[in-house]
């Protein structure tokens, strides 16, 4: 299945809306953004968990998987989120993800950590 990247990014964001000490159920998340097909949906948790960015149940079923629960962002997820959170600034990682071509979740999360410190010599004027 391939990766999408914006509902990547809408996962993190919906989590981060999240109450503390509260859950998400995988069919509440598929509700919320219920622009993306729901294995999109759930293929972008796994992703997400598999990477450290989430913590989440996710079970298998009838030769798949679903998510069961959401129940939050790891230190990891959030920092990879505060580098993408600004619209500008995730416009421009998926940009240079398109020029290079790769679109995984590590990539992602260096090129938003390589955006964000050109943003800041820029504005430092080191650049």
């Amino acid at each position: 299945m391939k990766l999408n990247v914006d509902c990547i990014r809408d996962v993190l964001l919906t989590m981060e809306d999240m109450p503390r000490n509260e859950t998400l159920t995988g069919s509440e998340l598929r509700e919320i953004l219920s622009e993306y097909p729901g294995d999109t949906v759930d293929y972008s948790c796994l992703k997400l968990k598999e990477a450290g960015y989430i913590n989440a149940v996710i079970s298998p079923y009838e030769n798949d998987f679903i998510v069961c629960e959401l129940r939050d962002i790891t230190f990891q997820g959030h920092q990879f989120l505060a580098d993408i959170y600004s619209d500008s600034v995730w416009a421009n990682v998926k940009n240079v993800s398109e020029k290079i071509g790769s679109h995984s979740v590590n990539a992602l999360s260096h090129i938003a950590s390589s955006v964000v410190m050109a943003i800041i010599k820029s504005q430092l004027g080191l650049i």
